[in-house]
């Protein structure tokens, strides 16, 4: 089973992945802990590139996360695609939570080195310029080019209607 999630930040994708990865006993790469370096520094593209390669090369496996320019092989190679595709301010609201929660300390989902933090040209991220028109269509074209494995959640009452229907019995409160 290979399973991609990708859609806004903070719409509770990485959740959902780790819930996905231990309901079905696969491995899960989030993105974010390979993209990022100590402090928020980039990586090397092509040594990301590189590291998700490697990973997808196993029978099974669940990626958490787009970055766009690593994407194709991805899309292309995954029975099931997630796609978190929230409201912008919902999504602001699940940083403005996550960032109170993990307030000065590193997640699990994010690389070492890098504590959580909420600053103004992340939610200028979150609200503008993750949502450009460029990635609306990208969005657009991946729902119909794979339509067919594609599920889109618009809200959390969605995902977690969807883990009950898998039989996930764990818990489904988002923090």
């Amino acid at each position: 089973m290979k399973i991609l999630v990708v859609g806004h930040s903070s719409s509770g994708k990485s959740t959902f992945a780790k819930r996905l990865a231990k309901h079905y006993a696969i491995p899960v790469l989030h993105i974010d802990t390979i993209f990022f370096g100590p402090n928020w520094t980039r990586r090397d593209k092509v040594q990301v590139e590189s590291e998700i390669q490697d990973f997808m090369k196993q029978e099974d496996w669940l990626i958490d996360g787009l970055y766009r320019k690593y994407a194709n092989e991805r899309f292309d190679q995954c029975d099931q695609l997630f796609i978190f595709d929230f409201n912008r301010f919902k999504c602001l609201y699940g940083a403005i939570v996550r960032r109170i929660k993990y307030h000065n300390q590193n997640r699990d989902t994010i690389a070492q080195g890098c504590k959580e933090k909420l600053d103004i040209s992340f939610i200028w991220w979150i609200l503008f310029k993750g949502r450009t028109r460029e990635s609306r269509a990208l969005f657009r074209l991946y729902k119909e080019k794979y339509k067919d494995k594609t599920i889109v959640f618009k809200n959390r009452k969605q995902i977690n209607t969807y883990l009950k229907s898998i039989g996930y019995d764990g818990s489904l409160k988002y923090e």
